[in-house]
């Protein structure tokens, strides 16, 4: 019975590092695409918004004319330079659909006050490349609180649609560095770390290795012993 146990230790720890492995082989090649995607886009054109197709590359250069509109949606949990701080995501309504975009970097001041954020009145034309949200971490059990400013823990467009009452792209405009009524706009880490998860990827390959050695010498010395 004992024997039979440590089998099935050594065999779930076995499973796990390959998962693992395998995982780690998925990511890398996500970082790679993502890295592809990012030198082919940025070395083309800009594109007006309305003759975009219906799923855009990420990165893609995109230009639109229109307004700012409220209310505002601050992303929660994002740092830079040490302090914590807030995403602006600004809706822009172009034509009757609406895009948002990422105006950048603001501080929370420690959750002390909300920062000033203002909105353009007049018509404005913006640049920037697309991006597509990700799901981040959320620590609290609701997404959005309930009274402006809105923070939210993730870049959801169907409860922003909801609230606003438009039709929203499914993707958003990260606004060029620089750009009229932008905040702090955080730099596109744009290093390739793929080779980096091929390292992880082998490491758990080669723990998968190990445990299948101590299993068949465990075997085998029980084998021995009979």
């Amino acid at each position: 019975m004992k024997n039979i146990l440590k089998n099935l230790i050594l065999f779930f720890l076995i499973l796990t590092c390959v998962y693992l492995g395998f995982w780690q082989l998925d990511r890398a090649d996500q970082k790679l695409s993502i890295q592809t995607d990012y030198q082919n886009q940025l070395s083309k054109e800009y594109l007006d918004l309305k003759e975009v197709q219906k799923n855009p590359l990420r990165y893609t250069k995109i230009m639109a004319k229109g307004t700012f509109l409220e209310p505002y949606f601050l992303l929660d949990n994002f740092v830079h330079n040490k302090k914590a701080g807030y995403l602006v995501m600004s809706p822009f309504l172009v034509e009757d659909k609406i895009i948002i975009v990422n105006r950048g970097w603001v501080d929370n001041f420690s959750r002390q006050k909300f920062p000033e954020i203002l909105t353009p009145e007049s018509d404005q034309q913006i640049k920037g490349y697309i991006k597509y949200p990700m799901r981040l971490l959320e620590l609290s059990g609701v997404n959005m609180t309930n009274e402006k400013p809105f923070i939210i823990q993730n870049l959801n467009i169907n409860e922003i649609s909801s609230i606003l009452k438009k039709e929203i792209y499914p993707f958003y405009l990260n606004l060029e560095i620089n750009s009229n009524h932008s905040y702090i706009q955080i730099k596109e880490k744009t290093e390739n770390k793929y080779l980096t998860h091929y390292m992880y990827a082998g490491q758990w390959f080669l723990f998968a290795l190990i445990g299948i050695i101590f299993l068949i010498l465990l075997n085998r010395k029980k084998n021995v012993k009979t």
